[in-house]
């Protein structure tokens, strides 16, 4: 399955939930867009290391929401919640702060819940609430939030198990990995010699990398983006 598809088919996935949990909300059969739709919403956490495309697949699908399901659809990035530069220079260790910036504990992970646990239960006396670079409306329907720890079983990232509707994790090859992320890095500017790209890869993402796939929770779903497996769910 084309990703394009596996996206198609991941919107449909959340309008379809979203009909079913306005219904059991109201406890009637009425069509969705006839009741107010503030007064609940759907979330979405979707987790992935490096080069995984969790971000490219989260900004297609919320846009297939909107625009084929007529959902109010907005992407949260768990990048606004990595820690700023000036902390790192407080740490222990400054430098390797600084060379494994991306790392689990780079991130302010409570603020991160905390936040998703204000989303989950944000009412109309609450008409916006900010983060770093975020602000979710009352009246947003769906609500996906991405990054690489989301789904992660250690503190506090867990806590999010219980606070999303959905968990999706975007599974790549480390290999396809390693490689995506040095030629970005690459073509980025960031760094022109490719072997060094691969290095840093080495140092810093691939650990990032393995630490998500040993570290990784309760999911409901995960989408491979390697082939054309598209996704499947894991087993019980």
């Amino acid at each position: 399955m084309q990703m394009e598809q596996v996206c198609t088919k991941l919107a449909q996935r959340v309008a379809d939930n979203y009909a079913n949990l306005s219904k059991q909300k109201t406890g009637c059969d009425s069509p969705v867009e006839e009741r107010p739709q503030h007064k609940h919403r759907y979330m979405v956490a979707i987790a992935g290391g490096p080069g995984s495309g969790k971000s490219t697949i989260a900004g297609d699908i919320s846009e297939r929401i909107r625009k084929d399901h007529k959902l109010s659809c907005s992407v949260v990035s768990v990048e606004g919640f990595m820690l700023p530069k000036a902390s790192l220079d407080k740490m222990d260790d400054p430098e390797k702060a600084h060379a494994r910036r991306g790392a689990e504990w780079t991130f302010d992970g409570k603020a991160m819940v905390d936040f998703i646990r204000r989303c989950r239960h944000q009412t109309e006396m609450e008409k916006q609430i900010r983060a770093p670079g975020e602000i979710v409306d009352v009246e947003t329907q769906v609500l996906i939030f991405e990054g690489i720890y989301l789904l992660s079983d250690t503190e506090p990232w867990k806590e999010i198990q219980e606070l999303a509707d959905d968990k999706w994790f975007v599974h790549v090859e480390p290999g396809l990995s390693r490689k995506r992320v040095a030629e970005r890095r690459q073509n980025k500017g960031i760094e022109k010699d490719l072997d060094k790209c691969y290095q840093q890869y080495d140092e810093s993402d691939g650990k990032n990398n393995a630490f998500v796939t040993e570290h990784l929770g309760k999911v409901d779903l995960i989408i491979e983006n390697n082939d054309e497996k598209g996704l499947h769910e894991p087993e019980k």
